[in-house]
């Protein structure tokens, strides 16, 4: 365990829960990944997908009588249910120590009662610890088509944008203290480069608050901060059938590619 020192910790009282994204950009990064199929008369399941914003971007790509929006926020739902009444919007009461809570922990899915040509979640497992997210994607895959895809991405720590002067994303989330698109960056101890080329070189970490761990086992309880980061090797061993694409500009995130359960 290393510790980050911050001179004012985000408190981890409930009303995080009501938090509402403002990151744009989750259409684009899902057609480039997957190769700009057909959208049309395609089922969407957007898991973590706060108000909307995918459906917003396709652009009447994505009819919105066939996009389900599954999400731990009550006020996102409620947000993107008033901007797209004709879309399908689930609240999912489910614990997630950054974002929800309050929640439930290990809720079941909710019975959507369809199958999905598309399952995509964006930055959603890099909120979630390992366990989690095995026993999550497990329940996504059950969701789609014969032909379907689940897409969800996930942060490399050792990552960076090409080109000089670009940091790797551990440094990147490390010097953030954003939620949505408000940075409020921390200071920059002197032994930064050396915990960030820990981090670096690990197959998993997390940043929690101002604490950085190396042990996908840790418990950790209510915080204001939870950024999980995977190497690629580390995605293929929870998910052998998956297929891991790297970043796509102007993104930091990988993809992860799976098909239905057989």
């Amino acid at each position: 365990m290393s510790t980050i020192p911050s001179p004012a910790h985000r408190d981890a009282s409930p009303r995080l829960a009501s938090y509402i994204s403002t990151k744009t950009g989750q259409f684009a990064y899902f057609d480039s990944q997957l190769g700009r199929p057909d959208w049309s008369g395609r089922r969407v399941l957007d898991f973590g997908g706060n108000v909307g914003t995918f459906l917003e971007e396709a652009a009447g790509r994505v009819q919105p009588s066939l996009y389900w929006c599954v999400d731990v926020s009550r006020p996102a739902i409620e947000e993107g249910r008033r901007r797209s009444p004709r879309a399908h919007w689930i609240f999912y009461d489910r614990y997630n120590p950054q974002f929800n809570p309050g929640g439930v922990p290990g809720l079941r899915l909710p019975d959507l009662a369809t199958r999905f040509d598309f399952v995509f979640a964006y930055s959603v497992f890099t909120h979630t610890p390992d366990d989690e997210t095995v026993e999550l994607v497990h329940a996504l895959r059950s969701l789609l088509t014969q032909d379907g895809v689940l897409a969800f991405t996930f942060i490399a720590p050792d990552w960076a944008p090409r080109g000089e002067g670009h940091e790797s994303n551990v440094r990147w989330r490390l010097r953030s203290r954003s939620l949505g698109n408000t940075p409020e960056p921390l200071p920059v101890p002197a032994r930064l480069d050396a915990v960030v080329e820990q981090a670096r070189e690990a197959r998993w970490c997390a940043v929690v608050d101002h604490t950085l761990l190396f042990d996908a086992r840790a418990p950790v309880g209510p915080c204001g901060r939870y950024d999980v980061l995977w190497s690629p090797d580390h995605a293929r061993s929870l998910f052998p059938a998956a297929e891991v694409r790297p970043p796509v500009a102007p993104e930091r995130q990988h993809c992860c590619l799976i098909g239905p359960k057989e």
